[in-house]
């Protein structure tokens, strides 16, 4: 299974609310989506200034 893969069946359970995964969540899935959304938006950012040229992994959140 694939991060994303995780973070969505995570979101999914939670029915895509953040609220109630900070609130009712365990550590390690809010962690896990976190680390997901972090990552994501680094990648993001370093393919807009030009530091990242791979597109092939990035993906709509």
């Amino acid at each position: 299974m694939t991060e994303r893969e995780k973070v969505d069946a995570i979101m999914d359970k939670y029915n895509r609310n953040f609220s109630i995964l900070q609130s009712k969540g365990t550590v390690r899935e809010l962690k896990t989506v976190f680390n997901y959304v972090a990552s994501e938006a680094n990648h993001k950012q370093r393919l807009l200034v030009g530091l990242d040229q791979d597109t092939s992994s990035s993906d709509q959140f």
